[in-house]
């Protein structure tokens, strides 16, 4: 893998309980091919469980935007804005916010996020916020 120095810091975090993925966001990842899902499996503790209160607000996210998540599209967003939502947690994505009045198939994380007061950052930001330089 590329910057192993960056990895090696992820990893440390997660075994930490500082950062964590979703279990819906493994499935996505291990669809594709490449070492991030071998790299996945080798931390112990980064992948989490939905928890029912964010089952719940993953259904109250596909009730409020039908359009936004389908199987092939965007399934695990819900699931990483309702583990943030429930545990007071800052959401990293390199996703950007759309303006008013954007259909639901074309949602972003940050929009959707906004809605449940889900902060959200992107990943120089939470470099920073680690204190990591390389």
């Amino acid at each position: 893998m590329f910057f192993p120095t960056l990895w090696d810091l992820i990893a440390q975090a997660a075994s930490n309980n500082e950062v964590c993925i979703c279990r819906m966001v493994e499935s996505e990842l291990a669809r594709g091919t490449g070492d991030l899902i071998s790299w996945l499996a080798g931390i112990v503790g980064f992948v989490c469980d939905p928890t029912s209160a964010e089952l719940r607000i993953v259904s109250d996210i596909a009730r409020a935007h039908p359009g936004w998540v389908t199987e092939t599209k965007n399934e695990a967003d819900p699931h990483i804005i309702a583990h943030a939502k429930t545990d007071g947690l800052v959401l990293v994505t390199e996703e950007k916010r759309k303006g008013p009045n954007v259909s639901d198939k074309n949602q972003s994380i940050p929009n959707v996020a906004d809605e449940y007061g889900v902060r959200c950052i992107g990943f120089f930001e939470f470099l920073r916020m680690q204190k990591w330089s390389f």
